[in-house]
């Protein structure tokens, strides 16, 4: 396998100039030599002799074999990091190149609605197989272990980074063991949206959700229950979805570990983010949300629900955030947000009444903003009702 001196050149040039400065201009003595003194036969001199390394080029390093180049790398001192990036990246490059020129893709056929089934599995056939070739290349180059360092890269564009004051303090073997299997995941997810692309299809979120839950059962065997736990509440999918469904509610530690536990076995099932049509399905779906609902009902209280079930109408979301915007009290915002809704459920009265003419549709719409406004002025006062208008769209 040969690769391109300019290309070399341009990925390794800082180490190279970084590795050049130290060895080029960092002195090394050699081991102290004792001669006889001339005016003193019996006298051993201890002298220091300082020699420099003789400069050196870039050609001298330079390969297009990539076994020269990396013993060449090594041989200045080159850290086995930086060979690694070095390498996998130019790997990666003629293999990212070799897939654009090599696999014919599906979409190729850009007259058909949809793709043509054999063309989809001999490109998912030969991706599969540049991917086998490329992996045991550089297997081959930096012997095995050399994608440690990447799988927790693939790991982080699934969002999962091994932080915290629990995952963060994994040792380093189980740190690499779960980047692995996450990153094995992560692949999956990231061919499965290529190929659904290509087909012109959407993402199913079903398939997505039980993506998503394949490492966990690997990982269970990996971590600590602590440890698991610290990742499920993290990365889980019903963990995600459950901080979705929280918005806009200050839920503690505690409460939120409560919730996901008691939820988890509902909304962690593939079949809560359906969104087909299927008769079966949707009423599997509506029966888990009836479940999930109850039990968050329990987990949290009564009182406590309700406030997050009012947290999740985007009325009063938006109450909240005018109030803010505006500097008024927090006790504004409930009032605010009983006078919008009530006018907003006027003016759908109004447009779906048919006894009304459209002049006098308009004419009752207009009277029902007048008392939503002369109501919003009494709330918020004079000073504060005036920026609220200010920050309302014109009408037309």
């Amino acid at each position: 396998m040969r690769a391109r001196p300019w290309l070399i050149l341009s990925i390794a040039f800082n180490v190279f100039a970084a590795a050049y400065l130290y060895v080029a201009t960092e002195p090394f003595r050699e081991p102290v030599v004792s001669v006889p003194s001339a005016r003193y036969p019996g006298l051993l001199v201890r002298t220091n002799v300082v020699v420099r390394h003789e400069n050196f080029t870039w050609e001298q390093i330079e390969s297009t074999n990539y076994v020269t180049l990396i013993n060449n790398l090594r041989a200045i001192g080159c850290p086995e990091t930086t060979i690694r990036d070095i390498i996998t990246s130019e790997v990666n490059r003629v293999y990212a190149r070799r897939r654009v020129t090599e696999v014919v893709y599906a979409n190729y056929q850009w007259w058909l609605s949809d793709p043509d089934p054999e063309a989809v599995r001999a490109a998912s056939g030969k991706i599969a197989s540049l991917e086998a070739e490329r992996r045991e290349s550089l297997t081959s180059l930096l012997g095995p272990g050399w994608e440690m360092e990447s799988n927790a890269q693939i790991a982080a564009r699934g969002g999962i980074t091994l932080t915290g004051p629990i995952l963060g303090d994994l040792p380093a073997a189980i740190k690499q063991a779960v980047y692995a299997v996450v990153a094995v995941t992560q692949k999956k997810i990231e061919a499965y949206e290529q190929a659904r692309y290509q087909q012109g299809k959407s993402i199913d979120p079903m398939q997505m959700v039980r993506l998503r839950e394949e490492p966990f059962a690997q990982l269970a065997s990996v971590l600590t229950a602590e440890q698991y736990e610290e990742f499920a509440l993290r990365y889980a999918p019903a963990a995600q979805q459950l901080r979705e469904q929280m918005r806009g509610t200050e839920l503690t530690p505690d409460q939120f570990r409560d919730l996901f536990s008691a939820l988890n076995p509902i909304i962690g099932q593939p079949v809560y983010y359906y969104s087909g049509s299927d008769p079966q399905l949707l009423k599997q779906q509506q029966q888990l949300a009836a479940q999930a609902e109850a039990v968050t009902k329990q987990t949290l209280g009564a009182q406590f629900y309700a406030a997050c079930q009012l947290n999740q109408d985007p009325q009063y979301r938006a109450a909240k955030a005018t109030a803010q915007q505006l500097g008024v009290p927090d006790t504004t915002v409930m009032p605010m947000y009983e006078i919008n809704r009530a006018t907003q459920a006027e003016l759908d009265r109004i447009r779906k009444d048919d006894t009304l003419s459209s002049d006098e549709k308009v004419q009752a719409m207009a009277q029902t903003q007048v008392e939503q406004q002369q109501s919003l002025e009494e709330l918020l006062g004079p000073d504060a009702f005036q920026r609220w208008l200010e920050g309302q769209p014109a009408r037309k």
